[in-house]
């Protein structure tokens, strides 16, 4: 048995990018002397970027701390309870709602802390516009740290803040617009850099899984085959192995039965294809393996709440329907 290959392994990465549909929004510019610090609660991804700086980054309730740096990006993918403040030892004010409802200067920013040296962030969220990357929040951790120093995106990623910077100093109507159409832009470099850089080193979770020699071949068959009517014997039995262990250690790597996974790959494709392509309900059911389109309406519903057809709604100025 041998691993997935680079190649499946590409090609799995560039269909888990390609269904990142996002939409940013900037909801805060605070500029704070320390000391400072703030817990923020927020359902949604969220992102910050350090304009002028640094401050320390920790979520929930754990004591371990990362260091923000001047040009740093950092977002949470699912959205966490985290706290940002100048430095560990500084209590932090916890904030009801979140940095939105702060006043702002009529710059746009808003300005507190005790008076010493002062950080700059641009905070916002991101929207995820499309139930096909539910796979890829799976499979993210709850935080992505994109250092601008000693990163191999180092020199883009600071010519990226240089332009967040210049817009924010122009003042005009557009900057924070501008500057969420950046952090789109960043917060896909970040899934990409975290995807390489743990493809070789994951011990668990879906990394773990794709470089296990068992159920990484596995990964790459219901990726690159979901219209095949599998079962968990004949993914078995393709790889070799045997039905139960096969299950059993798919489970443990993965979180949930290859069945399961594979229905959520499914899904997730044709999610995609509704909200970006005109085609037509049964061909994509068919497509995808489904036997009819009632039964594919059915499992779609189940999973994401809303039918293939409401979905498509949501995205007819988008698409040609």
């Amino acid at each position: 048995m041998i691993l997935a290959s680079e190649a499946q392994r590409n090609a799995l990465f560039s269909g888990l990018l390609r269904s990142i549909r996002v939409s940013s929004s900037v909801f805060a510019r605070p500029e704070l002397s320390a000391p400072w610090g703030f817990t923020m609660a927020d359902e949604q991804a969220a992102f910050h970027i350090v304009t002028r700086g640094s401050c320390t980054l920790s979520i929930g309730g754990t004591a371990e701390s990362v260091v923000l740096s001047e040009g740093d990006f950092v977002v949470l993918p699912r959205g966490v309870t985290h706290v940002l403040r100048d430095a560990p030892t500084t209590t932090p004010i916890k904030l009801d709602g979140s940095l939105k409802t702060r006043k702002r200067d009529p710059d746009g920013v808003f300005r507190a802390g005790g008076g010493g040296e002062t950080t700059a962030l641009v905070c916002g969220n991101i929207h995820f516009e499309d139930v096909s990357t539910d796979l890829l929040l799976a499979i993210l951790p709850p935080m992505i740290h994109v250092r601008r120093q000693g990163s191999r995106l180092g020199s883009w990623l600071g010519a990226t803040m240089d332009h967040v910077r210049s817009e924010l100093a122009a003042g005009h109507p557009a900057a924070e617009i501008v500057v969420a159409r950046i952090a789109d832009i960043l917060f896909i470099q970040a899934v990409s850099l975290y995807l390489e850089d743990n493809a070789d080193i994951a011990e668990s979770g879906w990394l773990g899984a794709l470089r296990d020699r068992q159920i990484g071949p596995a990964l790459a068959l219901i990726h690159q085959h979901p219209e095949q009517i599998w079962t968990v014997e004949s993914l078995a039995e393709t790889l070799a192995q045997s039905r139960s262990a096969f299950a059993a250690r798919f489970a443990q790597l993965v979180g949930e039965p290859p069945l399961r996974y594979l229905t959520r790959v499914r899904l997730n494709i044709a999610g995609t294809r509704l909200s970006s392509t005109g085609e037509k309900i049964d061909a994509i059911a068919t497509s995808l393996g489904y036997a009819s389109a009632s039964s594919f309406n059915k499992a779609f519903k189940a999973r994401f709440g809303i039918a293939p057809g409401e979905y498509r709604g949501r995205f007819a100025s988008q698409t040609s329907v």
